[in-house]
């Protein structure tokens, strides 16, 4: 498929997960659901990288939805979609820079992962904060009976803590599948934790950044960095 069609269906994936948003928003879905589903909903772009021509588009791509993102509370006072969006998805011991935060990272490891040698990593990392950090925050609320915080972040359970282990890892597996890395239980289980102390140790918000940071090192990322 051409990059410029890429660009255009991308786009529109993007631009329909915000919409989805408003209008589960608008259906009464509390706002950290809404915001789970957007965080778990956004591993599909690692998952389109090979079909790329040029490495160029999708970072574009991936820069061009940080700086939206970035944008949304600026506008917000002048422009009702843009309010209406933000409460979407804020609000409700959610914050706003969460989500830039998130869209920082997706743009920093598309650069990274399609600019070095091997995309692998990056796309391990991507995938271990869209499933591993959004399905564990979700389990956690909604079945974690077992608490604990450590002193600057935000009280976790341990059944959220178990998840983000376990999905974390498959994420791992999934890109390592995609791009033809050979698989290793001591590289999935080492991402596992990796990704679920990276979650439980970040302050707040914090985890959108280093969650794939965490995951991306262990994955090799220092090796896989420089130009292909």
């Amino acid at each position: 498929m051409h990059d410029g069609l890429l660009v255009l269906v991308w786009s529109l994936v993007f631009a329909g997960g915000l919409g989805a948003c408003l209008w589960l928003d608008g259906r009464g879905l509390p706002r950290t659901y809404v915001r789970d589903l957007l965080h778990v909903g956004a591993g599909v772009w690692p998952l389109g990288w090979g079909a790329w021509q040029s490495p160029w588009p999708p970072v574009l791509v991936a820069v061009t939805g940080f700086a939206l993102l970035l944008a949304v509370p600026l506008v917000a006072p002048r422009l009702e979609a843009a309010r209406a969006l933000e409460r979407a998805v804020s609000g409700d011991g959610e914050a706003w820079s969460g989500l830039v935060l998130y869209g920082l990272s997706a743009a920093a490891f598309t650069a990274i992962g399609l600019l070095g040698r091997s995309p692998f990593p990056a796309a391990a990392a991507l995938l271990a904060l869209a499933l591993g950090d959004g399905l564990g925050g979700l389990v956690g609320r909604l079945w974690g009976k077992h608490r604990y915080r450590v002193p600057w972040a935000k009280t976790k359970s341990v059944e959220g803590t178990l998840v983000v282990v376990v999905v974390a890892a498959l994420g791992t597996a999934m890109a390592a599948l995609l791009f033809g890395v050979p698989l290793s239980v001591r590289l999935l289980i080492s991402a596992g934790l990796a990704a679920a102390a990276a979650e439980a140790v970040a302050p707040r918000a914090t985890d959108n950044v280093l969650v794939p940071l965490a995951v991306w090192l262990v994955a090799g990322g220092l090796e896989s960095g420089g130009a292909p």
